[in-house]
């Protein structure tokens, strides 16, 4: 009796492993059927969004080339790397990558919104600081091509956009608040100073050396 209950034992472990089994292949099966128009859905959002990105970087493109934009910038953009059309069109395309992520993320993980939200806000900060240093950049450039600088105003011009650049990168830094802004104020009010020094040098520098020589 003892011996012959051991199989059914067994088998009754077996059947029951093979329905627990089953059962989670069956829910797997059911989720991913469920998921499907879902998946469906935010691919299709993702080829919209791609279609309409391509479009409006041949347009942009197109209207550049029309009006010769790169020509007319060309002399500012001397010794850079990039064209003002291909600019335009990667903020612009990143900007669609952000919006194509925050859509779909609303279709499919709705509750995950306000956490990509926050990480989109940062990357916009970021990228506009990225922005802005490379309008520094090529604003510098264009002083320097169109006026024939002495050395010292070089230097000064540079230290000016490095200092205006550390203050754009606080925005985006991890540090406290009060730090952040102690450290903005006083770059600020050094940045002043130097301007106004530097203001009163160059316009009346030659007075003051005529002054002093009389």
């Amino acid at each position: 009796m003892a011996e012959g209950s051991i199989p059914n034992i067994t088998s009754a472990g077996n059947e029951t492993g093979l329905e627990v089994i089953r059962e989670a292949f069956t829910l797997a099966v059911r989720d991913l059927v469920n998921a499907l128009p879902l998946v469906f859905s935010a691919l299709a959002i993702l080829a919209i969004y791609a279609v309409i990105a391509i479009v409006l970087s041949k347009l942009v493109k197109k209207l550049f080339d029309f009006f010769k934009i790169d020509e007319i910038v060309k002399p500012l953009l001397k010794e850079t790397y990039f064209s003002l059309t291909n600019l335009i069109i990667a903020i612009m395309d990143i900007g669609i990558a952000l919006l194509a992520v925050y859509t779909v993320t609303l279709l499919l993980f709705p509750g995950e919104v306000e956490k990509v939200t926050l990480i989109i806000t940062y990357g916009a900060r970021l990228a506009s600081v990225v922005f802005l240093l490379i309008a520094f950049f090529i604003i510098f450039n264009a002083i320097i091509y169109r006026i024939q600088m002495e050395a010292k105003m070089k230097g000064f011009i540079f230290l000016l956009s490095f200092f205006i650049a550390v203050v754009l990168m606080l925005d985006i830094t991890a540090i406290s608040p009060e730090v952040k802004t102690a450290l903005a104020w006083g770059i600020s009010i050094g940045i002043s100073i130097a301007i106004g020094v530097f203001a009163a040098w160059f316009f009346f520098g030659e007075t003051m050396k005529r002054r002093k020589s009389g």
